[in-house]
């Protein structure tokens, strides 16, 4: 079988979450508490706002300082202390760029809707988060709502493009930059994150050089559950998504809008993966584990997370992105919890394609009155180290401090932890992330690490496509359809609850009447263009 399975939409996202989480056991305890590839440069239209130059760069007086409004995602509940933060952060904006930063929280699962109604009624706001948002920023540039910023960036945000590299690629829609990608890592890398502990015990060794198919895996789970017993799991998950690899490229939409297999390389033709001989293979697989208990038989109905199954002690290990950051957060949850590491099983190679950049980005829209002071503070939050962590950790000797010895790893203050710690930054989109203090068990080698990894992707597992966003405008309804039968569908067939001889027929057949075709064609009209166009 080729190395080609396929995760649903709502895995993508979940894994994007994670991705921009401090650590699994922070991100759950939140939720539950009330550019060598991208487009040439292109210049911004005459009358845009970005055209306009700066009255001065130097510090400003306070009559001349410019309030930026920003949004602070969050997982529904506001930092304590959010307004402390925001005291401090501007004691430095002000005197070095004139700028006053006020923040506006806003839940992560509400900041799409919350963006559109303040721009249509036209309420200031100067930098906007978009978060999950499937198509990228193809569909605010669709509304004109948002400027473009090729020639602020070009002129003030250098330090951006430094700290984000091939990651821009995920900004540009038609060609022209619209939104900076709030990433860390170049890439990504998927697998199966098992416990330490359970490979021991049952004589398994995981080779950390090693690329697995399903198969392996499936041998793995078989001497797992062998050798755990009933009542134990190899797979945790909630019943929500389903669990599989993926090295195909969404090219900026999602799944069901056609991919190119194959990390985005060696062909130009947009495929419908769920008529692929691989996606029935790897039903087949799943369906297997399914009946052989490797899956709880609640799997597709149980509501806790895949987190909070993990943690109880009694499954092997979740399907999750492994880069250094998620194998370092996994660690030290499964460490709190289980006393153990985790050991990664990776079922790709690092790979780079355009949704890794399209999920978090910053843009700048039409209510923004002042786009170069704008993107000048941006511009400083992806350079100023300190800055940085100000955000995403608050303030030092009130809600951390460093460890002794070390100007990277910190911890908290003496009588403060996780459970009263009065500033907490969960979703960690705060400028160079390669600039974050860490904490245990990462240590001061992390930054190399990260490099290291960012360093590993190879053109042969970089998308063609960097660069390239489908724009679903032409075919709305036939988008909205067929996403709406993938989950419906894909969540019981990923999880083997169904038998997929008798489902997926049904499923390719509801796509089908969904204008799951008529969707391929127009993606690939609008990719063969842009290849054109290069």
């Amino acid at each position: 079988m080729k190395r080609f399975v396929l995760p649903a939409l709502a895995l993508f996202l979940v894994f994007v979450m994670a991705s921009c989480a401090k650590s699994p056991a922070e991100a759950d305890a939140t939720k539950a508490d009330p550019t060598a590839n991208a487009p040439a440069a292109n210049s911004p239209a005459a009358n845009s706002p970005a055209a306009d130059e700066p009255k001065s760069e130097s510090p400003a007086s306070q009559d001349e300082i410019y309030e930026v409004i920003m949004q602070f995602p969050t997982l529904g509940s506001t930092p304590q202390d959010l307004q402390l933060v925001e005291d401090a952060l501007n004691k430095r904006t002000e005197p070095e760029i004139g700028v006053h930063v006020t923040f506006l929280p806003v839940s992560a699962f509400e900041v799409n809707s919350v963006t559109n109604l303040m721009i249509s009624t036209g309420e200031k706001l100067d930098l906007m988060i978009s978060l999950f948002e499937s198509g990228g920023v193809s569909g605010y540039v669709n509304k004109g709502v948002l400027l473009e910023l090729d020639e602020l960036v070009e002129k003030y945000g250098q330090d951006i493009v430094a700290a984000e590299g091939i990651a821009m690629s995920g900004g540009y829609v038609n060609g022209k930059l619209y939104a900076v990608p709030a990433e860390e890592k170049m890439a990504r890398v998927k697998g199966f994150l098992t416990r330490k502990d359970v490979l021991e015990r049952n004589g398994i060794s995981i080779d950390p050089n090693k690329i697995y198919s399903l198969e392996e895996v499936t041998e793995i789970f078989g001497k797992v559950k062998e050798g755990e017993g009933e009542g134990f799991y190899c797979l945790a998950v909630n019943g929500t998504y389903d669990m599989y690899s993926f090295t195909g490229d969404y090219l900026g939409a999602g799944i069901g809008s056609g991919v190119l297999p194959n990390y985005g390389v060696g062909s130009t033709n947009i495929i419908n993966v769920f008529e692929s001989e691989e996606y029935a293979e790897s039903l087949d697989i799943v369906r297997d584990w399914y009946l052989k208990g490797y899956l709880a038989p609640d799997c597709n109905t149980i509501t806790d997370s895949a987190l909070a199954q993990f943690q109880a002690g009694n499954f092997f290990g979740v399907f999750s992105n492994c880069e250094p950051d998620m194998i370092s957060g996994w660690t030290g949850t499964a460490r709190a919890a289980l006393g153990t590491d985790v050991v990664p099983i990776y079922t790709t190679a690092p790979m780079a394609v355009t949704q890794n950049y399209q999920t978090t980005v910053w843009g700048l829209p039409i209510t923004c009155e002042n786009p170069v002071k704008t993107m000048q503070w941006l511009n400083l939050l992806y350079k100023d180290q300190e800055i940085i962590n100000l955000i995403h950790e608050g303030v030092e000797g009130v809600h951390w401090q460093f460890v002794e010895g070390s100007d990277i790893v910190i911890e908290y203050p003496e009588g403060v932890d996780g459970s009263n710690v009065t500033y907490s930054a969960i979703l960690n989109v705060w400028g160079d992330k390669s600039k974050d203090y860490v904490r245990p068990p990462s240590d001061e080698t992390y930054p190399e690490v990260l490099k290291a990894f960012n360093q590993s992707v190879t053109p042969e597992h970089t998308s063609i496509a960097l660069g390239y966003c489908f724009n679903v405008d032409n075919v709305k309804t036939e988008y909205a359809s067929v996403n709406d039968v993938l989950s419906e569908y894909s969540g019981s067939l990923g999880l083997g609850v169904v038998d997929p001889k008798n489902v997926l027929p049904e499923f390719q057949a509801a796509l089908k009447a969904a204008g799951v075709d008529k969707l391929i064609a127009e993606n690939q009209k609008q990719f063969d263009a842009w290849l054109a166009s290069k």
